[in-house]
């Protein structure tokens, strides 16, 4: 694998993968394009192949840094993938300034969607009244 600076503890990570999702991470462009050409000839030897169309870039950058990538279209042989400011990975929001607050408002959002929810089930007398019936009838 291409060396990057992405680490866990101890561990650098390339490449982040569940089911069929994959996500390559590189400091790059450079390293973004030898990532997929090696995932690539991997994937080509199991007779598997890239989605055109399903597969996406982003290059992430520091916040306040000059972008000397715009978002656009990356060609690696024959493919031409669609460039992205943002995406979802595992319920997780990354993009491109490599800034967690949309992700943090996401979170907040569904928080709050969740507790308000629970909040009309608590008032709801005649749920109060099953959940006493059945305490009362663990107790006989």
């Amino acid at each position: 694998m291409v060396p990057s600076d992405i680490k866990i503890g101890k561990e650098q990570l390339n490449v982040l993968a569940y089911a069929d999702g994959i996500a390559l991470i590189g400091k790059n462009e450079k390293e973004i394009i030898k990532l997929f050409v090696e995932m690539e000839n991997i994937a080509r030897k199991f007779g598997l192949q890239i989605n055109q169309e399903k597969t996406k870039y982003m290059i992430v950058e520091r916040k306040n840094s000059l972008k000397q990538n715009k978002i656009g279209h990356l060609k690696i042989k024959t493919y031409k993938f669609e460039g992205m400011e943002n995406f979802k990975y595992l319920g997780v929001i990354f993009n491109e300034d490599n800034d967690n607050q949309i992700d943090l408002q996401e979170r907040i959002k569904n928080a709050n969607k969740t507790y308000f929810m629970l909040q009309k089930f608590s008032k709801n007398k005649s749920i109060k009244e099953t959940k006493i019936k059945t305490k009362e009838h663990n107790n006989r």
